[in-house]
């Protein structure tokens, strides 16, 4: 058993307090993307739950995906300080997204 004191702590925290956006560990651009994939999804959920407003199902899911893709795109850009193979993932379906999203791919 390893013994708990102050200068052998073995769950000792691999981000110490403060922003990790101010201090550049978490990417900007990533975190910035599912930010703004999170806010998407959740704004078109909340406009098309209005009893008033006349939703498509097709919309309502199409909102839903682009929630949890933020979701998902934040899970993976915070996972990714502590863990390579999130940091490969987070890598893959940044790519994924921005070839999905990027006019050349359409041409």
């Amino acid at each position: 058993m390893v013994p708990m004191d102050d200068n052998n702590d073995p769950y000792e925290p691999a981000v110490g307090p403060g922003d990790p956006l101010q201090r550049g560990l978490l990417p900007r651009r990533r975190f910035r993307a599912a930010l703004y994939f999170a806010a998407w999804g959740v704004a078109g959920l909340l406009s098309t739950i209005v009893p008033d407003l006349a939703a498509n199902p097709d919309h309502v899911m199409l909102y839903f995906l682009f929630l949890i893709t933020g979701v998902l795109l934040i899970l993976l850009a915070v996972a990714a300080q502590d863990l390579p193979v999130a940091e490969r993932a987070a890598t893959r379906f940044e790519g994924w997204i921005t070839t999905l999203f990027s006019r050349e791919a359409r041409a």
